[in-house]
């Protein structure tokens, strides 16, 4: 009989315990449904925010879909021949120049100016003109030259470039107009202007040949 009672409480008593703990569980579960539900309501997803996120990737992967095509079709137009002046950009503009040093170049050509009489005012009025003159042209014979009436921009002969940068040595050289000895200091300048003119536009044609030849041959590497 003692045995029977002993059995009978420790049964009630794990009953009561897992009346207790599924009491809990439910009250648990309770809870993590209303947290959810609560949430749900503060973060709706209306159909209009589905439909704006749907609208947005979809123009993403259409954009990213053009963008290759363009560049696809960009370089079979390139592969086709070699590019031309008036096909040229900013960026083969300053490639060109930049292979251009015209205080190196003006330093050589007025190197006989430094054993002159005047060295020093005749040397830095030859300098001063040549420079000048080089870095005008070198960017003529780089970039052609955009006719206001014609869209695709021209090559410039040696004879234009002469005539178009030469008439700003007056403007360039004036500076030395006064400066003794007159007008010998001021002539000098004029003298390398043209010598700095000729020089410089001819490097800048050679520069934008090898910019564009080199373009070509890596096209050419690729394919």
């Amino acid at each position: 009989i003692v045995v029977v009672s002993v059995a009978f409480f420790v049964t009630k008593g794990q009953h009561n315990q897992l009346t207790v703990i599924e009491s809990n569980m439910s009250i648990y579960s309770n809870c993590s449904d209303s947290y959810w539900k609560e949430r749900q309501k503060r973060n709706p997803k209306s159909p209009f925010s589905i439909a704006i996120v749907s609208v947005l990737g979809f123009l993403a992967v259409t954009g990213s879909f053009h963008y290759y095509q363009r560049k696809r079709n960009s370089a079979e137009v390139v592969l086709i021949q070699r590019r031309s002046l008036n096909e040229t950009s900013d960026v083969h503009w300053k490639q060109c120049e930049s292979r251009v040093n015209s205080r190196q170049e003006c330093t050589s050509i007025c190197q006989p100016e430094r054993n002159s009489i005047q060295r020093k005012t005749m040397h830095q009025a030859c300098l001063h003109g040549c420079q000048m003159a080089h870095v005008a042209s070198t960017a003529l014979g780089c970039r052609g030259k955009e006719e206001p009436k014609k869209s695709p921009r021209t090559e410039v002969s040696e004879e234009d470039a002469m005539q178009e940068i030469g008439v700003m040595a007056f403007d360039h050289c004036s500076k030395f107009q006064g400066v003794e000895p007159k007008p010998d200091v001021f002539a000098t300048c004029r003298k390398y202007h043209r010598a700095g003119t000729k020089q410089g536009f001819r490097m800048g044609t050679d520069a934008m040949k090898n910019v564009l030849d080199e373009e070509w041959a890596g096209i050419k590497v690729e394919q």
